[in-house]
C-alpha cells in the first residue's frame, strides 16, 4: 500500500520578494552543477523526487521552485511563459548561483525556453524532459491521450471549467481513473507501481494546494507561438517514443525549430520515464547529449 511507504522531502526554503513567497527546495549536491528546475502543469517543488538520488551521485545541484500560483509561491497577475523568470533569477541571485542549466518537465518546458531566452547571460544551456514546446502545430499531438487533447481545448474556451477538470470536482472526480487504460504500458506500470507512488504522492498533494488555474493558465499559452529560433543556447531533448501526453511528434518538431538542439528518444519510454530513469535526465544535466548517439 502507498501509503506504508514512506518518502524523505527535502526541506522547504522560502525566499521572499517584495510583497510574494517563493517556495522551493533542492535535490542532489549543495556543491554540483547548478540546475534550475520548472515543473510540468500542474506540479510543484516535489515533481523531480525522482532524480534525487542520481543526482547526488553524479554531482549536480538541482534547485526546484514552486512556480507562481503553484505550492506555496506566491501568484503573480501577469501571465506568459515569462512569468516565472523574475522568481527563477532573483532564487539564483540568493544561492549566489551566476549561471545554471534550465530544466523543464512537461508543461514547464515553455518556461524554461522563455528563462533562458530572457537571461542568455545567466542560463547556459536547457534541458527538456518530455517538453511540451510552445507553439508545436496540430499534427504534432494526434497521437495524445484524448482526455488530455480535450483538457488543452477547454482551456482555451471555457478556462473554468478546465479548472474543474483539474481539481477533479462535480463530474470529473473520476477522470483521471476512467482514463487511466488510454495510457502507455511503461506509465501505467509506474502509476501502479507502489514505490513510485508514494514517490509522486508529494508532487500532487503540493500542485493542488492553490488549486489548477495556474496549470490551466499554462495550458493556455501552449497553442500561442513561441520564437524558438531566438533562443541561442543549447537545448537538450529527451522525450520517450510511447508518450501520450506529449508525443513525441513535439520534441521532433522542436528539434528542427531550435537553433541548436539535439534529442535522444526514450524506446518505449511514457511521459513519466524520468521516474523510471533518472539517470538519462540527470546525465544530459550533467553534460550536453552527444549528437552521434
Amino acid at each position: 500500500m502507498t501509503e506504508d511507504l514512506e518518502v524523505s522531502l527535502p526541506a522547504t526554503h522560502r525566499l521572499t520578494l517584495d510583497a510574494r513567497s517563493i517556495a522551493y527546495c533542492e535535490l542532489g549536491d549543495p556543491a554540483g552543477t547548478p540546475v534550475i528546475a520548472a515543473h510540468g502543469s500542474p506540479g510543484s517543488r516535489y515533481q523531480l523526487l525522482a532524480l534525487e538520488r542520481e543526482a547526488l551521485r553524479a554531482n549536480v545541484r538541482i534547485v526546484c521552485p514552486d512556480r507562481p500560483g503553484y505550492g506555496d509561491t506566491s501568484r503573480e497577475p501577469r501571465r506568459g511563459f515569462d512569468t516565472g523568470s523574475g522568481d527563477a533569477i532573483a532564487l539564483l541571485d540568493a544561492l549566489g548561483i551566476s549561471r545554471a542549466v534550465a530544466l523543464g518537465f512537461s508543461g514547464g518546458a515553455g518556461y524554461s525556453l522563455a528563462l533562458a531566452l530572457a537571461h542568455p547571460d545567466r542560463i547556459e544551456r536547457v534541458v527538456l524532459a518530455c517538453g511540451m514546446i510552445p507553439g508545436a502545430p496540430r499534427r504534432t499531438v494526434r497521437g495524445r491521450i484524448p482526455i488530455v487533447s480535450a483538457l488543452y481545448r477547454v482551456a482555451r474556451v471555457l478556462p473554468s471549467l478546465a479548472v474543474m477538470m483539474l481539481d477533479g470536482r462535480g463530474p470529473f472526480a473520476s477522470t483521471r481513473e476512467a482514463n487511466l487504460s488510454a495510457w502507455p504500458a511503461a506509465d501505467q506500470a509506474i502509476m501502479a507501481d507502489p514505490r513510485a507512488r508514494a514517490m509522486t504522492a508529494p508532487d500532487s498533494r503540493a500542485a493542488a494546494k492553490q488549486g489548477s488555474r495556474a496549470a490551466v493558465d499554462d495550458l493556455r499559452q501552449y497553442s500561442r507561438p513561441f520564437p524558438l529560433t531566438q533562443v541561442h543556447q543549447r537545448v537538450d531533448l529527451l522525450h520517450g517514443t510511447a508518450d501520450g501526453n506529449v508525443p513525441v511528434d513535439v520534441a521532433r518538431w522542436g528539434r528542427s525549430q531550435l537553433r541548436d538542439a539535439v534529442l535522444r528518444e526514450i524506446p518505449g519510454g511514457g511521459h513519466y520515464f524520468a521516474v523510471a530513469d533518472p539517470e538519462a535526465v540527470v546525465a544530459a544535466l550533467r553534460a550536453p547529449l552527444d549528437p552521434s548517439v
